[in-house]
């Protein structure tokens, strides 16, 4: 997950928040986590990843010689995930992994894990540029379809068709790189804000905590449809628990 430095200033209606966090944990006295995207106080919990609304979630690996990357994704239909678009950019070759060096490992708890299966096809969000990601944050969202039908009606989660308003409940998880073999949540987060990336896409701040290796992980809201996903978690500030989610805008491709 990519700390935005450079996007915190393009994100000018949310600097005033981020700095009141930063005095908060500066006032207690206790130091902000090396890792970004967690601040003084870690409130991350282990999940069950057999309970709801978590039952879509697994780990997605991307190999491709001694190169290894893990983050998040979610089922969205019966053999297609949704995860951020940066997790499928090789930055060694500057190009997107093949679908077949994807590996989905659905409810994965160390080591074992509920199913899987191997890309066989993917869909980048039209406009998201993987060599100016930062610029793109907005649009850093995609889908991998797998060979192996693992979206049952109790897993898949629906993409909602309108994003979380700032103030509402949400819920991160995922496969974070501190706690790589197990899923880990922020259960009780808001969204505290919303701007728009360089692009003039919008995006939404919220003070969840969650670091590398949670991208691509599924903002889950809940409303009287029951749970549903507002957006995927594709970045975190430096010394706070913040960071910067893409809005799925636009009906998911059928990968189906």
């Amino acid at each position: 997950m990519q700390a935005p430095m450079r996007a915190a200033a393009r994100i000018g209606s949310s600097l005033a928040l981020l700095l009141a966090v930063l005095a908060a944990a500066a006032e207690a006295g206790a130091p902000a986590s090396p890792l970004p995207g967690i601040g003084a106080h870690d409130p991350r919990v282990r999940i069950d990843p057999a309970a709801a609304p978590w039952r879509g979630v697994g780990k997605l690996q991307a190999t491709s010689g001694n190169l290894h990357q893990s983050c998040t994704a979610t089922l969205v239909g019966l053999r297609t995930v949704l995860t951020a678009a940066h997790c499928l950019f090789n930055p060694r070759t500057r190009r997107y992994f093949p679908p077949s060096a994807l590996h989905f490992l659905l409810g994965y708890a160390g080591g074992d894990y509920e199913g899987e299966g191997t890309g066989t096809q993917i869909r980048v969000a039209s406009g998201y540029d993987p060599r100016q990601p930062l610029k793109t944050l907005g649009r850093d969202w995609a889908l991998v379809r797998v060979d192996a039908a693992l979206g049952t009606p109790d897993r898949i989660l629906r993409i909602r068709p309108t994003p979380p308003e700032p103030g509402a409940r949400v819920m991160i998880g995922g496969y974070s790189q501190d706690h790589r073999q197990l899923l880990t949540a922020d259960p009780t987060c808001r969204i505290i804000g919303a701007a728009r990336d360089a692009a003039g896409d919008p995006v939404l701040r919220h003070d969840c905590a969650a670091t590398r290796g949670a991208s691509g992980a599924p903002v889950l809201v809940q409303d009287g449809a029951g749970w549903g996903i507002g957006g995927i978690d594709v970045a975190a500030e430096k010394g706070a628990a913040a960071g910067i989610v893409a809005i799925v805008v636009e009906a998911a491709p059928d990968l189906e």
